[in-house]
């Protein structure tokens, strides 16, 4: 069966309009709110300061995130027995 010559230009107006929509829509900026976009291949992970958060290339990183993490836990165990203690003091 032969389709319409109305029918098949029908179809080449769709697939037409289809195709410039996708094209224009590729050349939009788009904004990403769900995920952060990263830059080029050699782009910094954190692009206004690259060398604020390089953990990586970090010099004494064992020691000191076990510090800051021994720190904290003193702290989180620390200040509750200090404040019971202050208060039982004042009794």
């Amino acid at each position: 069966t032969m389709a319409t010559p109305a029918a098949m230009n029908a179809l080449k107006q769709l697939t037409r309009g289809s195709v410039l929509q996708n094209a224009s829509r590729s050349l939009t900026r788009n904004f990403h709110s769900s995920r952060p976009t990263f830059g080029g291949d050699h782009a910094p992970a954190y692009v206004h300061a690259p060398k604020m958060y390089d953990i990586g290339s970090m010099k004494n990183r064992k020691l000191t995130f076990g510090a800051m993490a021994g720190g904290a836990v003193f702290l989180g165990f620390g200040i509750p027995f200090w404040a019971v203690h202050y208060t039982n003091s004042k009794l």
